[in-house]
């Protein structure tokens, strides 16, 4: 056998050919696998290559969709699956009501791109370490292949973290398989997770991970950084229920200084071009102002975030005008945050900079927004109500919308003076190519989750009011007027979902307090049989009087109301909800591994 390495577009992927002698002739601009693995040189590429690789299988978008936000995301309890009907954006309420089997293609694309990204962190590991070889002494010993390594051994961590929590027991695998061997089952869930402290701890102590300078340090957020190994460690530790390890990491992380939330009145920047790499950022891959990730339909990064943006958007096609927030997307309406949540939200926060940053009211919507096509946007509130280029013009209405209106993730073309109260702040879109593109990068780590996850690891410990501060801190930044006195379970769960909101937090949150017998999940998703109006289990549409007449006036003036459709099919099992299946197609080629809980047969 000869192996191989091809140089790709942004890095070099590496795959192994076998050949007959008389076919093994040398091949132009292709590189011997023995040849490749032999100088910091060829090290930087490969560690290129493996952030090329994450940002294309991770972080990325496919087809409409990011795999990774669409699971956890509308997995959650106070988020719905939204589009034209019923029938639109089905992968979408396939999670949103546990519908979902192993034949499901987006669990299939998250399950195999985490490994994909394993993979490639293997290949510096085991190539510039020979780790895992008996007796064998490293390769190669200098700075810049220890720091590659111990790069690579975070990412290796935070994916192998990603399939624990969403899997529960899935292979570890610490280096590079040959073809015909097959991995099996981690023992359990906290195997996987103890594994992943240890690997983060490896990293940390060999003193060669990038370290960010200060809080305006943003290169140091786009890559495997010590913060981020903290973080990972942290949290890792926490939903493997050691809150003392969890202080330990998630400590140091905060003890360094270098990490800060953004001023209350920026709240929205933290999901924004503006934020970017901001003093909040833990990690984030960085594509922005990257044109070979910007690419139209093929290659590339998929668009980068054009595509879970336009998701993110509500359907123009059934509004009397585009919104100025738009950018001239037309939105596909993908996600609506639940009309409980919202009322919730809006009763804690208020008039709050976060709140502002997550959802709009009805008066919001409809008059402190301005409207492309409308005349009166300087208007009076008198004639904002009679404004027919303003609200719902589809007597259908919006599907599965209350009368608040998601935009924590929505693009802005310019950000709206309802957010920055005049303040000049950078664009969302980049203009390539003539296109309007949301280059934000990905979200993956910010500080204010570290934040909350280690007020939560020092509830009933000695560190309760440095616990206690945390909490405060975010609570204090997020200007909701609302400060707790005591740090309780209660107040670190309620505070984490307002400010985690459509992060992709709270199902994993929810499943690990469940684990550790805090909430219970039954009662949490299977309320069918209250038929509730407001809650998840009824699917709203929400309607504009000024239209449903089918032309617009008729002496009325705006005003939103929402009607139940049917009852979401809510079929969340305790005991197999909580994880996901392995993908059909991995375990007919692999018969060691076998589901766990209900998924087992």
């Amino acid at each position: 056998m000869k192996k191989i390495i091809i140089p790709v577009f942004c890095g070099l992927a590496l795959i192994a050919s076998s050949c007959q002698s008389k076919l093994d002739i040398p091949q132009k601009g292709v590189i011997s696998y023995d040849d490749f693995y032999a100088s910091d040189a060829d090290c930087k590429a490969a560690l290129a290559n493996m952030y090329a690789q994450y940002i294309q299988n991770v972080a990325a978008t496919e087809g409409i969709d990011n795999p990774e936000q669409v699971i956890l995301n509308y997995s959650s309890d106070d988020i719905l699956a939204a589009g034209g009907n019923k029938n639109d954006h089905m992968p979408f309420r396939a999670f949103d009501e546990f519908r979902y089997d192993d034949a499901n293609t987006t669990l299939k694309q998250a399950y195999q791109r985490y490994y994909y990204g394993i993979y490639h962190a293997n290949l510096i590991i085991s190539n510039f370490t020979n780790e895992n070889k008996d007796g064998a002494e490293p390769k190669f010993t200098s700075d810049y292949t220890k720091q590659a390594v111990a790069e690579a051994r975070v990412m290796r961590a935070y994916l192998h973290f990603m399939l624990a929590a969403m899997w529960n027991c899935p292979p570890i695998i610490d280096r590079v398989y040959e073809a015909d061997e097959l991995p099996v089952n981690a023992e359990s869930q906290s195997q996987v997770l103890t594994w992943v402290i240890s690997e983060c701890e490896k990293a940390i102590s060999s003193g060669y991970l990038p370290e960010r300078k200060d809080v305006n340090d943003k290169d140091a957020t786009a890559r495997m950084s010590k913060g981020f190994a903290q973080f990972i460690a942290g949290k890792a530790a926490v939903f493997n229920n050691d809150p003392a390890t969890a202080r330990k990491y998630l400590g140091d992380l905060i003890a360094s200084g270098k990490y800060d939330l953004v001023p209350s009145e920026d709240y929205w920047i933290n999901f924004h071009v503006p934020g970017d790499g901001s003093c909040e950022k833990i990690f984030e891959p960085n594509v922005i102002g990257d044109p070979d990730w910007l690419t139209m339909w093929g290659g590339g990064a998929m668009r980068t975030r054009w595509m879970v943006s336009n998701v993110f958007c509500w359907r123009t096609d059934v509004l009397a005008s585009t919104p100025t927030v738009h950018s001239g997307f037309q939105g596909w309406n993908g996600g609506a945050i639940t009309i409980d949540f919202a009322k919730k939200f809006l009763e804690h926060d208020g008039d709050s900079p976060r709140r502002r940053a997550c959802f709009l009211t009805e008066e919001e919507w409809l008059y402190e927004m301005d409207w492309d096509g409308s005349s009166v946007n300087d208007g009076t509130l008198e004639q904002k109500k009679a404004d027919p280029n303003r609200g719902i013009k589809a007597a259908s209405g919006v599907w599965s919308h209350g009368p608040y209106f998601e935009w924590k993730h929505m693009n802005f073309m310019n950000p709206p003076k309802i957010l920055t109260g005049g303040r000049e702040y950078e664009k969302d879109n980049i203009d390539y190519l003539g296109k309007g593109f949301n280059g934000t990068n990905f979200k993956v780590a910010r500080y204010a989750e570290a934040l909350l996850l280690y007020a939560e690891a020092c509830i009933g410990s000695a560190d309760e009011a440095k616990g206690l501060k945390a909490l405060q801190d975010v609570q204090k930044r997020s200007g909701s007027g609302k400060v707790d006195d005591e740090l309780t379970f209660e107040n670190v769960m309620e505070e984490k979902q307002y400010e985690m909101w459509f992060e992709s937090c709270r199902f994993l949150d929810l499943v690990r307090w469940a684990n550790q017998g805090k909430v219970d999940l039954d009662a949490i998703y299977n309320k069918s049989s209250l038929h509730s109006f407001d809650g998840k289990n009824t699917v709203p549409v929400v309607y504009d009087e000024f239209f449903t007449e089918g032309k617009p006036g008729y002496n009325k003036e705006h005003k939103l109301f929402t009607e139940k459709t049917e009852i979401l099919c809510d079929d969340f099992v305790v005991g197999k909800s909580e994880y996901f299946p392995f993908p059909l197609d991995v375990k007919n080629a692999n018969p060691n591994l076998h589901d766990v809980r209900g998924w087992a047969k």
